[in-house]
């Protein structure tokens, strides 16, 4: 009878023309959700966690790890001929070379050279048995890459430029090697750099310098092949040789003419000192003509060139000759200038931490990554339980 009571008083309307559902039935719903809830904290959290931190524990095998450290110097050697640097200056790339090398350390070329010279496949397979953290056999390059990033790592300082590497693997002499083949194809890089760098230093300079130099050897070889032709030194010279003869043939005339003027006065027309006088003076105008035809421009129609034409030509290729010297001259300064800035500039690695050889491995760091993955499972199964809860409540 107290049953039947309940019953009827628990579907009795609540004043607002609903009946209230039994209490019995939200606390079943309850009960069930509070089963969902538990169920899914053992699937997406404690399974999962307590697998993942028995394998770390148990079954992930050790690592070793190899540092070094080095950074990229430069010859910082006084240049003599820095006066000329604002006009032999070449262009300069923004990149440094640290990081440079930063990203060819990371880069797939290396990683592919480097696979051929170690076999990094084998390297890190090692442990075959350790499904996870090995790299296992057949992959990819691309894999070999990715997986690369996470056994190498790679820090540079942002204002000093140095350059850490860490390398990791299941043994500690594999470890070693791989840092040492790092430093050795990061010399390599840093000296074709170098080499690069000088010969675009000194490129044009020197084409400049061979430029100058033949047109000073061709200049040479006009200036010989007209002495040939013309069979003289020096015009000049020559001209002036043959300006005092003028001058001496001028004087002897002047005198031929002052003792023809006497015998005038004092002899008679036939007497025999006149004729040879008058034969004289004939014999030295026409000398004087003879030179001065061959130094006029006019000339006589004789085969031999005038002399102010083979002057003006000589001129012309001595005004040739000084130029091309001035020009050898700052080409060869301006090529010697860009030797010493490719010295000036030459680079390399200077290593301050040698790759160092692990006793104890450090990794992987088991209470961190236990840590870290728990957390994270955690972390999914709050966040999945808190969408269901929103979902619940939106409703």
């Amino acid at each position: 009878m107290l049953d039947q009571k309940t019953a009827v008083l628990e579907t009795v309307p609540n004043g607002t023309g609903k009946i209230e559902p039994p209490a019995s039935v939200p606390w079943a719903r309850m009960k069930i959700r509070h089963h969902i809830v538990f169920l899914s904290f053992l699937l997406l959290f404690l399974f999962p966690s307590t697998a993942a931190n028995v394998y770390i524990a148990a079954y992930s095998a050790d690592q070793y790890h190899s540092t070094t450290a080095f950074s990229v110097r430069s010859e910082e050697a006084s240049n003599p001929l820095d006066i000329l640097g604002t006009f032999t200056q070449v262009g300069t790339s923004s990149a440094s070379d640290s990081d440079i090398l930063f990203e060819f350390i990371q880069s797939q070329p290396l990683i592919e050279k480097l696979n051929e010279e170690l076999e990094l496949e084998k390297i890190y397979n090692r442990v075959p048995q350790d499904f996870v953290f090995s790299l296992r056999q057949n992959k990819s390059i691309e894999d070999l890459t990715w997986y690369w990033s996470w056994m190498v790592s790679v820090s540079i300082g942002s204002t000093t430029g140095l350059i850490e590497v860490e390398t990791r693997a299941f043994d500690p002499d594999d470890a070693q090697r791989i840092a040492k083949a790092i430093l050795e194809e990061s010399a390599k890089l840093i000296n074709d750099l170098s080499l690069i760098a000088r010969n675009d230093t000194t490129k044009f300079a020197r084409e400049d310098l061979e430029t100058a130099e033949n047109r000073l050897k061709n200049i040479r070889l006009k200036i010989r092949e007209f002495r040939n032709v013309n069979q003289i030194i020096d015009p000049e010279a020559g001209a002036v040789s043959q300006l005092g003869l003028l001058s001496a043939l001028e004087i002897q005339l002047a005198e031929a003419l002052v003792e023809y003027e006497i015998l005038e006065t004092y002899t008679e027309a036939s007497d025999p000192r006149r004729v040879r006088g008058q034969r004289r003076i004939e014999a030295i105008q026409h000398q004087i003509d003879q030179e001065k035809s061959n130094i006029s421009e006019d000339g006589s129609g004789a085969e031999q060139r005038p002399l102010s034409d083979v002057i003006g030509e000589y001129e012309e290729l001595l005004v040739d000759l000084e130029f091309s010297q001035a020009a050898y001259v700052s080409a060869l300064a301006a090529y010697e200038q860009a030797k010493a800035e490719a010295r000036r500039q030459s680079r390399y690695l200077a290593v301050h931490v040698p790759p160092t050889i692990s006793e104890e491995p450090q990794y992987p760091q088991r209470l961190v990554l236990g840590f870290l993955v728990t957390a994270f499972l955690f972390a999914i199964w709050a966040v999945v339980i808190l969408i269901g809860y929103n979902v619940r409540d939106r409703r």
